[in-house]
């Protein structure tokens, strides 16, 4: 297989973070992303949707530049994960009309957008992995709005029993997620949620779960990384009091056969898959195409994350390569 000629791979990513927000992004993740991109002689930058620009006048022979400089998709990989965060809604739309846009023009995108989409939602993610083996976590989809407190969503709420867990359908971090212990409870959020229309979904709510994030890199089971949840907000995470440890041992083959079953329903180089146990039962909770790599947990765990990341990165070269060897 021929190499790849990619010299620069670049996050499209919605910059609405204050000051305080884009310094601890830049040392708990892109500085080190640049930093291992660099080792492989790639350049890793960030940009907003609106840094790019197209000129289709002659549509045969578009021209694409990145903030004045000219890109091709020979040289450039985009990274086209979809950010709904509450202060990235207003870039939403920009987003997917890029994406899209940039697959029209040849550019290479590991994380293609009509999968990215799926990801992003709750709700679709559920529906697309309908098969799985371990199988994804039972799910109730709410529109919010000036007529949600009229309870017409409750015949969706028959199947699940109280207390049940409520969190935005496509944000991310943990951000918005609240126990609702009865009707009342979740009216409130309802209301809440519907001064900005996010919608919101449902699941059963479990006491101290146990989740394990296994990331993959070209279908393979590359590292995996377990603990505890202390509360219910965001992933297995120290800055909440959460323990977490790497774990080497060798996964259940439920779970190894739900991993393949992912990767055959959403074909890109790298992910995670998020699984939570209550103990007895197990549920496939998340899968991202952007899921951190932990760093800072310590020395040893550090070395797998950045060998891990380089991976990724080698994988998309490997991905873009293929690319250009199918199109000549």
């Amino acid at each position: 297989m021929p190499e790849s000629t990619v010299r620069r791979v670049c996050w499209i990513y919605p910059e609405r973070a204050s000051a305080h927000q884009r310094a601890y992004e830049d040392r708990a993740v892109w500085d080190t992303l640049r930093s291992l991109a660099k080792n492989l002689s790639l350049e890793l930058s960030l940009h907003k949707p609106e840094d790019v620009s197209v000129d289709a006048t002659d549509p045969a022979r578009p021209k694409v530049y990145l903030k004045g400089e000219r890109v091709t998709p020979e040289d450039t990989v985009f990274v086209t994960m979809l950010w709904s965060l509450p202060h990235q809604t207003q870039d939403v739309a920009n987003q997917l009309f890029l994406y899209t846009v940039l697959e029209r023009l040849g550019f290479y995108l590991p994380m293609p957008p009509r999968l990215s989409y799926i990801v992003a939602d709750k709700m679709a993610t559920v529906l697309h992995l309908a098969g799985s083996p371990i199988p994804p976590m039972p799910t109730v989809k709410i529109g919010t709005g000036r007529d949600a407190m009229t309870g017409h969503y409750d015949p969706a709420l028959d199947a699940l029993d109280f207390p049940v867990l409520v969190k935005p359908a496509n944000w991310a971090m943990g951000l918005g997620v609240s126990v609702v212990h009865n009707v009342h409870d979740l009216r409130g959020v309802i209301g809440l949620a519907g001064g900005s229309e996010t919608a919101l979904v449902a699941q059963p709510y479990i006491a101290n779960p146990r989740e394990t994030r296994v990331y993959v890199v070209e279908g393979q089971v590359r590292a995996v990384l377990s603990g505890w949840k202390e509360g219910y907000c965001g992933m297995v995470n120290r800055t909440i009091g959460a323990k977490r440890q790497w774990a080497y041992a060798e996964l259940p083959e439920r779970m190894l056969s739900t991993i393949a079953y992912v990767a055959e329903r959403l074909p890109t180089p790298y992910f995670t898959v998020d699984f939570i146990s209550d103990g007895e039962r197990e549920w496939l909770s998340e899968v991202e195409f952007d899921g951190g790599a932990a760093f800072g947990l310590d020395e040893e765990s550090d070395r797998v994350a950045a060998e891990m990341v380089e991976d990724r990165f080698r994988a998309y070269l490997a991905g873009h390569a293929a690319r250009t060897a199918a199109a000549s």
